[in-house]
């Protein structure tokens, strides 16, 4: 499995990158650690959305819940260079790891009950459209139904907020730290 740095993924969301850049959380609040990307999506917009001016028409947050089919050509629609979908994937770490994972590093068979279609499918034909695709992966504790995201998957979250620069300025300050 090619687990990338995280470098790749801040790459694509430096503020700098003028491409347009569609994140896309995956996964059902209902069961447990799943729920990690439509969180995740959630806290981003909430922080990004005070920069919007710095970023409009170049970032856009998609929370797609279970069924990122759904989604599919509306996120063609956009014309992204780069697609990162949020999921909880069981990648074999430890619980909360993060890590960034190409497509073709996803087994054919990854698909969870959440999911019609498998991640690997749908990135390759998101990728046969030019865009770059790029998974963001959670590795979950507790996939149980209604009992919400564990704590270690719920401290990565919040790293990956803190992570993840909305301006410049909050970049250089996070350097200075």
């Amino acid at each position: 499995m090619t687990i990338l740095n995280l470098d790749s993924l801040l790459t694509f969301l430096h503020p700098r990158f003028r491409g347009r850049v569609v994140i896309v959380g995956i996964g059902n609040r209902f069961w447990g650690d799943d729920g990690a990307g439509p969180e995740l999506i959630t806290r981003l917009e909430e922080k990004w959305k005070l920069y919007e001016s710095e970023s409009h028409a170049r970032r856009f947050f998609v929370d797609a819940g279970e069924s990122p089919e759904d989604w599919f050509i509306r996120i063609l629609d956009l014309k992204p260079e780069v697609i990162i979908v949020v999921d909880a994937v069981d990648f074999q770490a430890e619980p909360g790891s993060i890590a960034i994972l190409e497509p073709e590093a996803l087994p054919e068979s990854l698909c969870f009950s959440t999911h019609r279609l498998p991640l690997k499918s749908l990135l390759q034909l998101w990728g046969r459209d030019g865009s770059k695709t790029l998974v963001l992966a959670i590795q979950p504790e507790n996939l149980g139904f209604g009992q919400g995201l564990s704590p270690r998957v719920k401290r990565s979250i919040e790293r990956l907020v803190e992570l993840l620069p909305h301006s410049d300025t909050e970049r250089l300050q996070k350097l200075e730290e």
